[in-house]
């Protein structure tokens, strides 16, 4: 059993890195990595335009020289979704990777730790607050009890 196995994900491996060397060949491709593809900003440029334009997710791949046996239907949503959010978001379209890193976090110093009199006070106004809305409840209660009777 575990020869066949072996001999299967072999005959995978071998696969996969043929389809990767055709894949890298393209110009639309900026990185291939074991489990990712990252398009350039030309081709997510193009596809927008293309897509706008009316043409399918597939059709367009096909245009820009993909093999589309390579994509799962979820891998093209994902791709669209991806591109549609770049180009919506204003900011044009990334090379590679669209993460945005997180900034990091701003030191804390001891004077502001030491200030309890602002977060006390929201505190009371908050406690205030939640007295208030259920006050306004039980009249809003009291007052249609009295409209059914």
């Amino acid at each position: 059993m575990i020869y066949n196995k072996t001999i299967y994900w072999r005959k995978y491996e071998r696969i996969y890195r043929e389809t990767n060397k055709r894949v890298e060949k393209n110009p639309y491709v900026f990185k291939v990595t074991k489990h990712k593809l990252y398009y350039t900003a030309k081709f997510k440029e193009d596809f927008w335009v293309s897509y706008q334009a009316g043409n399918t997710p597939r059709k367009i791949l096909r245009d820009f020289g993909f093999d589309i046996k390579i994509f799962g239907q979820k891998q093209i949503d994902s791709l669209v979704q991806r591109i549609k959010k770049q180009a919506l978001s204003g900011n044009g379209f990334t090379e590679g990777e669209n993460r945005q890193r997180r900034a990091p976090m701003k030191e804390t110093f001891e004077e502001e730790l030491s200030l309890p009199q602002p977060v006390e006070r929201m505190q009371n106004e908050l406690l205030y607050l939640r007295q208030e809305v259920e006050f306004l409840k039980k009249i809003i209660i009291a007052d249609n009890s009295k409209k059914k009777d």
